[in-house]
């Protein structure tokens, strides 16, 4: 009997010679140990793929909440942004060489 889906392990050979029952016990221990394992592992892969998308949420929240706080910090304080704007530009081109020294 060659091995199938329903039956991998076979009790006789395609001669119909019977395989040793210590045979046919160690490889339903190893096929349940398996199924074991790869249930632990399928368990583990998703909460770690639950875990990141929380993280990924909290992330888009939190990068949600600072940009909002920048717009609002932003309208409140035109001038100073402005300046900030111009003063960061300046030091950047003179950082970088971009003036005619």
């Amino acid at each position: 009997m060659e091995p199938s889906q329903t039956h991998p392990f076979p009790k006789s050979d395609g001669s119909g010679n019977l395989i040793r029952e210590d045979v046919a016990q160690a490889a339903e221990r190893v096929k349940a140990t398996t199924a074991k394992a790869i249930d632990r592992t399928a368990g583990a892969a998703a909460d770690v793929l639950d875990e990141a998308a929380a993280r990924r949420e909290q992330w888009r929240a939190s990068r949600q909440r600072f940009a909002s706080d920048a717009v609002a910090c932003m309208r409140k304080h035109p001038l100073a942004t402005i300046a900030l704007a111009f003063g960061t530009g300046f030091f950047l081109s003179r950082l970088l060489g971009g003036g005619d020294d």
